[in-house]
């Protein structure tokens, strides 16, 4: 889905910034990147897409649009992209234009660094280190395994990854009552990432 969806944005013009490393980009470094360069005010504004199972059930993963203002898109935008998107299927992807170099036209960027950078502007990592803090994460899927293992060296606290597998189908989730995979504000989970 990362390599067609560059195929497609690529040959159609779209200036992208892809990480530096090819790695995961959680969607907080991606908002992070996006409201950095627009508060800066240099050139075209910036939004941004993550190609992910994000934190919903499987029936919904895939394209998560973030506008310019760095969250998520609201229902009039993503209802707008899906209708697109569909309107593109059902007319027969012949038509869509892609190209096979996207890797290499796309620029690099590095939104782990920068995002471990300044995230002690937004949270006080002095206050967590000086109070001996031992803190234990679990990725939850794993696409912010390298991020909890920058954050805790960087910042030198007392973080343990407790599960650093990465997971794409999250198996880690259970079904709930009625067999369906729910991950919303009140799983549990999803109050720990």
């Amino acid at each position: 889905a990362f390599d067609t969806s560059l195929e497609v944005l690529v040959a159609n013009g779209v200036d992208l910034l892809v990480d530096d490393h090819d790695g995961f980009t959680p969607t907080p470094s991606l908002s992070r990147a996006i409201l950095r360069h627009n508060t800066a005010g240099r050139g075209e504004t910036a939004d941004g897409v993550v190609i992910t199972p994000s934190h919903n059930p499987p029936r919904d993963g895939g394209f998560k649009y973030n506008p310019p203002n760095g969250g998520p898109a609201d229902a009039t935008i993503t209802g707008w992209i899906q209708d697109r998107a569909n309107d593109l299927l059902r007319a027969g992807v012949d038509d869509v234009k892609r190209t096979a170099d996207a890797r290499e036209a796309a620029g690099r960027y590095d939104f782990l660094g920068a995002y471990v950078d300044e995230l002690d502007q937004v949270v006080d990592i002095a206050a967590i280190r000086d109070a001996g803090v031992h803190i234990g994460v679990h990725p939850l899927g794993g696409a912010s395994v390298k991020y909890w293992r920058e954050i805790g060296e960087r910042h030198r606290l007392r973080l343990e990854i407790v599960d650093d597998t990465v997971d794409p189908a999250f198996a880690f989730m259970t079904l709930d009552h009625d067999g369906k995979i729910r991950m919303d504000c009140s799983s549990p989970y999803a109050m720990r990432t």
